[in-house]
């Protein structure tokens, strides 16, 4: 990173494009603001595969309401590189395990997120049904047939490939779409989900759905993740064959993406919970 970008993130004291509040002329002229509160930053190279991911976040800060995510304080664009600056939120990550005080504090949470943001705004960048359009999945599995592939899954590739293609993505609530501890701040006051690059507009449950898979990662059974979702009024709502979809369709992406050389480390973890909640719809 350039020294000045990284001298102008670093002193909180910006001049920056303004990001003008709902209600405010569409263009305001740059300016200087002394007494920025303490901001935490990020960003990404302004040419680049992260460049849509952080312009899609930029795009839709205005939007989140301060009970479901900090503030956006800045946004510059300078030497090939765009930054933002968030007001530092308050909290800890929570922990997602059996029993957890904090599990009652994240449902909250995905309540307050659905609520605030149906109708999805304008802004939002992407629709979820579009990212996962060309997306590769069972019905690639079953093509190819790997032989490492987990034998449940052997088994039924070709009734997981015709379920996975019945996946309906259609709705009008902003979901965050990547709810993990790691973007979560449990505060004393509420709660709040952070870096939200990957939002994109889906079905009122999208987010509680995702987070069954989290639960089951963090040493919940199936049926106790979706016990704890099922406080959730979008995710008790939702038809069981349109989880039932979902839930195999992203096992059966993760498993591709477990795949890649690319791979992060927790992928194949990932997968193989993705695969047991998908299992367990199906059974």
């Amino acid at each position: 990173m350039p020294s000045g970008v990284r001298s102008k993130t670093r002193s909180g004291l910006l001049s920056w494009r303004s990001r003008p509040h709902a209600g405010s002329p569409p263009s305001s002229p740059p300016r200087s603001i002394p007494g920025t509160p303490r901001t935490s930053s990020k960003g990404c190279a302004s040419i680049g595969p992260t460049r849509g991911l952080t312009g899609n976040e930029a795009a839709i800060a205005l939007d989140l309401p301060p009970q479901i995510a900090p503030r956006l304080r800045w946004e510059i664009e300078k030497a090939g590189w765009l930054m933002l600056g968030y007001e530092l939120a308050p909290g800890v990550h929570p922990d997602l395990s059996p029993g957890s005080p904090h599990l009652e504090r994240v449902r909250d949470l995905v309540i307050e997120i659905g609520e605030q943001l149906t109708p999805c705004p304008e802004a939002a960048k992407y629709a979820l049904a579009e990212r996962w359009a060309g997306a590769p999945g069972w019905a690639e599995l079953r093509d190819r047939r790997p032989d490492d592939l987990d034998l449940w899954a052997r088994d039924h590739v070709d009734a997981l490939a015709e379920s996975e293609a019945r996946v309906c993505l259609d709705g009008d609530t902003l979901a965050h779409v990547d709810l993990h501890p790691g973007n979560i701040l449990v505060g004393e006051g509420h709660s709040v989900a952070v870096d939200w690059a990957w939002s994109a507009r889906g079905p009122a449950w999208l987010d509680s759905a995702y987070l069954v898979v989290r639960l089951v990662n963090e040493g919940h059974s199936p049926k106790q993740a979706e016990t704890w979702a099922l406080d959730i009024p979008a995710f008790s709502a939702a038809p069981d064959h349109v989880l039932t979809a979902f839930a195999v369709r992203l096992s059966g992406m993760w498993e591709c993406i477990a795949r890649s050389p690319k791979a992060r480390s927790h992928a194949r973890r990932l997968a193989d919970t993705a695969r047991q909640w998908a299992r367990y719809r199906l059974a």
